[in-house]
C-alpha cells in the first residue's frame, strides 16, 4: 500500500505549504516504499522525506518533531485523532485528492483462489454484506476493534494471509498481538463463504511483496488505482502478483501534531 505516497508528494509539493519559498522545508513520513528510496522519492518530489518501516515508529516521529506530517488513508488518519488528541487531520485545501481501491494480492498463477476471493467480494457488496463491515469497522467504529474469529473447515485448505498492523483500522494489530479490524473482518467473511480456512500471519509491512512472492504467505493487501484515474492501471503491481477486486476504496490526507492549527 505504499505506491500512493510518492506520488502524493509530488502533488504536494505542487500545491505548496505556504506559498512561499522562504517557507522551511516539510518532512513528511510515509510508510517504507518497496521501489524508491528516500533520496529518490525527495529528488521527485522536491521535500525532504522519510521512510519509517511500521506505523508505530511513524507516530512516534511526528509526535517528538522528526517529521512534520504523516501521510495516510482518510480512515487511518481518522482512527489516529480519534484516539489521540496529539494528532489532527491537515485542512485539506494543502492536499490534492488521491482515491486508491484495496483489494487482496495473490500469486498470479493461483488462477482458482484469485477467482473465489473475486466471487465472495463481489457477492458480499451484492448482498450489503461488505456495506455493514464498513460501518462497524470504519465509519461508525468507536475505540479500537475487537479481533474477529477465523473460520475453520475440517479437512479445508488452509489460507494463509500476511498482515502487517501498519493501517489501523484496516490492517490492525492489537496490543496482544492479536489481527483485528476492517481487513480482518473482510478476511473472515470471504473464508465462510469459500469453505477454506484462513491463517493470519504477521508479516513486516516493506517485505510483504517478498512474503507473497517467497510462498510464506498465500495473500497480501495491496491498492489498485481505480478505474478511470489518470493514473497507468498496473502502477506498482508486482512481478507474478494478481489483484483481486476491490472490496474498500480511501483517500489520502495529511496529519500533523494538533498544536499547530490548521496547517502550515
Amino acid at each position: 500500500m505504499k505506491k500512493i505516497f510518492l506520488l502524493l508528494l509530488i502533488i504536494f509539493t505542487v500545491s505548496g505549504c505556504g506559498g512561499s519559498s522562504d517557507d522551511k522545508t516539510v518532512k513528511v513520513g510515509t510508510l517504507t516504499q518497496l521501489n524508491s528510496t528516500p533520496e529518490q522519492a525527495a529528488n521527485i518530489s522536491g521535500g525532504a522525506i522519510d521512510f519509517y518501516d511500521d506505523f508505530n515508529s511513524m507516530q512516534m516521529a511526528l509526535k517528538s518533531k522528526q517529521i512534520d506530517k504523516i501521510q495516510t488513508y482518510q480512515s487511518v488518519a481518522k482512527y489516529m485523532t480519534e484516539n489521540n488528541s496529539d494528532f489532527a487531520i491537515e485542512d485539506a485545501q494543502h492536499t490534492a485528492a488521491l482515491v486508491d481501491n484495496f483489494c487482496c494480492a495473490m500469486r498470479a498463477d493461483d488462477v482458482e483462489l484469485k477467482n473465489s476471493f473475486d466471487t465472495a467480494i463481489n457477492a458480499m457488496k451484492a448482498d450489503g454484506t461488505l456495506d455493514g463491515l464498513t460501518d462497524q469497522f470504519i465509519r461508525k467504529l468507536s475505540g479500537t476493534p475487537s479481533a474477529v474469529a477465523m473460520p475453520t473447515f475440517d479437512g479445508a485448505k488452509t489460507i494463509r494471509v500476511g498482515v502487517t498492523g501498519d493501517l489501523p483500522p484496516l490492517d490492525l494489530v492489537l496490543a496482544d498481538g492479536t489481527p483485528a479490524g476492517f481487513n480482518t473482518a473482510v478476511l473472515s467473511e470471504i473464508g465462510k463463504r469459500i469453505q477454506q480456512n484462513i491463517e493470519l500471519v504477521k508479516i513486516d509491512s516493506a517485505a510483504r511483496a517478498v512474503a507473497l512472492t517467497s510462498g510464506q504467505v498465500d495473500v497480501i493487501f495491496w491498492v489498485v488505482v481505480p478505474e478511470g484515474s489518470d493514473r497507468p492501471q498496473d502502477f506498482d503491481i508486482p512481478d507474478g502478483v494478481a489483484v483481486s477486486d476491490s472490496y474498500y476504496q480511501d483517500v489520502v490526507v495529511n496529519v500533523n501534531l494538533s498544536n499547530l492549527g490548521a496547517g502550515f
